[in-house]
């Protein structure tokens, strides 16, 4: 069966199943129930109180409460530099909301963005922020290093966002840095890691990182993706430019296999979970962040798929293929995102029984924050997720 038709025998199936789940022939229950808080909602005890209780009234068991937006703190670190959101400087957002998340009985869990440190044209205020201090740890687009026309297979996608390059040594020990200095000072429930990918397709051309791929293969990565100036051809091209993708692919991996043994060995009861790109085959190809082996390996507990496309038919396909390439006793790892910011509540409703009736137990909302000044907004959508 092809995909398109594939995906509208889904659609056709969900539309019979959801009968049923009214008549109570569908017993299926969420048993992981989250909603992303974002970092403007972590700025004082009140909007924190006013987040964590919406929560709790509505059934939810889980939060992620994002600490760490672009490269600063939410918490008090001696790594980190401070927030500038948070004007007071006795408050520790992070420490506040696990003391308010545990006397509400929620599980909290530290959401912090690992790769992307900046989205501003402005470079950041402070000069202890990484971006400052450690300029030769951010990736760089291929097109940025280029001066030779290049592949149009790889356009530039117009992205002015920093992230650090998962191909400098130096950057993953410091992720890693962080990471634990939050595992051991702080009580929360789990670590949700989020933008642990590439920007994009074009990116991995940290001077650095090239070298470093260079030394091992004998190969510049510059030279692989050029018109004209390829010492390489044929399957000889092939052979390196597949092993160019799994370098990358493969030092994502390592950062989540190193988080892992962290938690194992800080606080083994701290759940590991990891927002994701929804389509398998653009996550691994695109940016090259392999979830499957994720789970497969067992180095996470829980992958949340961003499944935020508006149209059913999309998130259908992106279910499609998770229930092709992931084995099913997999499943129970995988917990479906589902947007609310980009589509009417009813929709967000249908694609939460949509993620019922095909076999899920886990579901994770983003965000709180997208509809905190109307949170009747919610109500369809929340219905659904607790029935």
């Amino acid at each position: 069966m092809d995909r398109i038709n594939k995906a509208a025998y889904f659609v056709a199936f969900f539309i019979i199943l959801q009968l049923r789940l009214f008549a109570g022939e569908n017993d299926r229950h969420f048993s992981f129930r989250s909603i992303w808080i974002v970092r403007s909602s972590m700025i004082s005890e009140e909007e924190i109180d006013k987040a964590l209780i919406f929560a709790k009234k509505n059934q939810f068991n889980h939060v992620f409460v994002q600490v760490r937006g672009r490269g600063d703190a939410f918490y008090k670190s001696s790594i980190v530099p401070r927030t500038y959101l948070v004007r007071n400087l006795l408050f520790d957002p992070l420490s506040y909301a696990i003391q308010k998340g545990h006397q509400l009985g929620l599980q909290v869990h530290a959401w912090m963005n690992v790769y992307l440190l900046w989205s501003s044209i402005q470079n950041p205020i402070s000069q202890k922020h990484l971006l400052i201090q450690h300029p030769e740890w951010v990736d760089k687009s291929l097109l940025s290093e280029l001066k030779t026309e290049i592949n149009p297979e790889y356009p530039n996608n117009g992205n002015d966002c920093k992230y650090l390059s998962p191909l400098v040594p130096e950057s993953q020990t410091y992720l890693l840095t962080v990471l634990q200095e939050v595992l051991e000072n702080y009580n929360c429930d789990g670590l949700h890691l989020d933008y642990v990918r590439f920007c994009d397709i074009e990116y991995g051309y940290n001077s650095i990182g090239c070298g470093k791929f260079e030394n091992e293969h004998g190969v510049d990565p510059l030279e692989l993706f050029t018109k004209g100036n390829q010492t390489l051809s044929g399957t000889k091209l092939d052979h390196f430019r597949n092993l160019w993708n799994q370098y990358r692919r493969d030092a994502v991996t390592d950062l989540i296999r190193q988080c892992g043994n962290l938690v194992l060995s800080i606080k083994p009861s701290c759940i590991l979970s990891v927002a994701v790109k929804p389509d398998l085959e653009e996550a691994k190809k695109r940016y090259y962040q392999e979830w499957d082996r994720w789970l497969a390996e067992g180095l996470v507990d829980y992958v949340v798929p961003m499944n935020y496309d508006p149209s059913l038919r999309k998130f259908a396909h992106n279910i499609d293929i998770i229930h092709d390439n992931i084995p099913s006793k997999y499943l129970p790892g995988i917990v479906m995102g589902i947007a609310t910011y980009n589509q009417d509540a009813l929709d967000a409703r249908d694609k939460v029984r949509y993620t019922k009736v095909t076999g899920f137990s886990g579901i994770s909302v983003f965000s709180y924050d997208s509809h905190k000044n109307n949170l009747d907004f919610f109500t369809p959508v929340i219905i659904d997720i607790n029935q």
